[in-house]
């Protein structure tokens, strides 16, 4: 099990940790598809990373506008 460490020094490197994150959950939906032969195995996670991703892009924006 890995842990998500928000830690960061900057604002700016949250959204690369929520992109490792959202890349490993997508990564698990297709291990879990592929062992269960089953398209819908893991699709929890597949949905868990699209929120990631969405926070990720979110996280820029804000950095674009708010950090210099």
């Amino acid at each position: 099990m890995k842990n998500l460490d928000l830690n960061v020094m900057s604002p700016d490197q949250v959204s690369r940790i929520l992109r490792d994150a959202a890349d490993a959950f997508n990564e698990s939906a297709s291990d879990l598809a592929s062992t269960w032969q089953d398209d819908g195995a893991g699709r929890v996670w597949t949905e868990l990373a699209k929120i990631l991703e969405s926070a990720a892009d979110r996280a820029d924006r804000a950095c674009a506008k708010h950090f210099v």
